[in-house]
């Protein structure tokens, strides 16, 4: 092992204990005290270091892997320029398949006028919880991607985003803007709000519970007061609002799917996404078929046992796929 990756070791097991406290390592203090630009690497290292934990904690850690990518950053950074560390995070428990990519800015580290970045992937079949840059809350649905941006030089919020979240924006007098598919914007200073726009809907709502947003494409804008939804029409360009109730609003949180006159292949594509399963549908049921009510079960079975007990579908379970097929009427 080389002595930069050796000192490296000894480095990151002193800010996963105590970062803030007395440096007792033997070796780390012999390092230290070898050379005065050591000691400023040290100050720099710690504040990277900081600053990463400040975006998430994770349970999983590479000691190697992580002296690796801030000693390298240090090692490539030139006068006056940008350079950026890149940490990688693979969490466990609910969020297994969640990937996380944290871009930090190693001068917006060091200097709070540069831009900070960061990126969240959800996989199908869980959610997330993510607290930005900011302070903002955002809980995240199945198969939904957000790639936050501030840069207090353009004094605007950015969030590239796609899939489903329930929004609680941090109050400031910077902008914070919401780009989804088709170049639609939804503009908030401090709300809460729902989200739902994946890139394979027919319609992107923005549902309120508190505060005000505005929705926009190209010209057309809209203002929702709370209790009312925007909805954007992807065929005809067309925004328009209806009456929504935070309980609707916030259903995919509490496992609920509302229903009224819902098409079964809409129903259909949030299972996919909530249980992370494949659903065929033969013929023309998915829009042949509609439902009303409120499903809220635990399992994949009971919800596709839910819709057969309305006497119109049968489905066939094999792992991952189902199989949704009429009934036959009795003779």
């Amino acid at each position: 092992m080389s002595e930069s990756k050796h000192i490296g070791l000894h480095i990151v097991e002193y800010l996963l204990n105590n970062c803030d406290g007395d440096v007792s390592d033997p070796v780390l203090v012999s390092w230290l005290s070898a050379d005065d630009s050591n000691r400023t690497d040290f100050e720099a290292y710690k504040k990277i270091w900081k600053a990463s934990r400040y975006y998430t904690e994770t349970k999983m850690f590479d000691h190697e892997h992580a002296w690796q990518k801030v000693h390298r950053t240090l090692q490539r950074k030139e006068s006056r320029h940008k350079q950026l560390a890149y940490m990688y995070y693979a969490l466990s428990g609910a969020a297994a398949a969640i990937a996380i990519f944290f871009t930090l800015s190693y001068t917006g580290i060091l200097r709070s006028e540069s831009a900070v970045e960061m990126t969240v992937d959800v996989a199908y079949g869980n959610h997330s919880e993510v607290t930005l840059p900011d302070g903002s809350t955002v809980k995240l649905n199945a198969g939904s991607h957000a790639h936050y941006i501030s840069n207090p030089r353009s004094n605007i919020r950015q969030l590239q985003f796609s899939g489903e979240g329930w929004f609680d924006v941090a109050k400031s007098k910077r902008p914070f803007v919401i780009t989804v598919n088709d170049g639609l914007q939804i503009r908030v200073l401090g709300t809460t709000f729902n989200l739902s726009a994946y890139d394979d809907d027919a319609t992107a709502q923005a549902s309120l519970v508190e505060g005000s947003i505005e929705m926009s494409h190209g010209d057309d804008h809209l203002l929702i007061t709370p209790g009312q939804a925007a909805v954007y029409n992807l065929k005809t360009k067309e925004i328009t609002s209806t009456s929504v109730t935070p309980e609707q609003a916030r259903a995919w949180i509490d496992k609920k799917i509302y229903m009224d006159e819902t098409p079964l292949e809409e129903i259909c594509k949030k299972l996919e996404r909530h249980y992370d399963v494949h659903i065929t549908l033969t013929g023309d049921i998915g829009t042949k078929l509609h439902y009303n009510g409120v499903l809220q079960e635990e399992s994949i079975d009971d919800v596709m046992n839910a819709l057969a007990r309305t006497g119109k579908i049968k489905y066939a379970i094999k792992g991952r796929f189902i199989t949704v097929s009429l009934t036959k009427p009795r003779s």
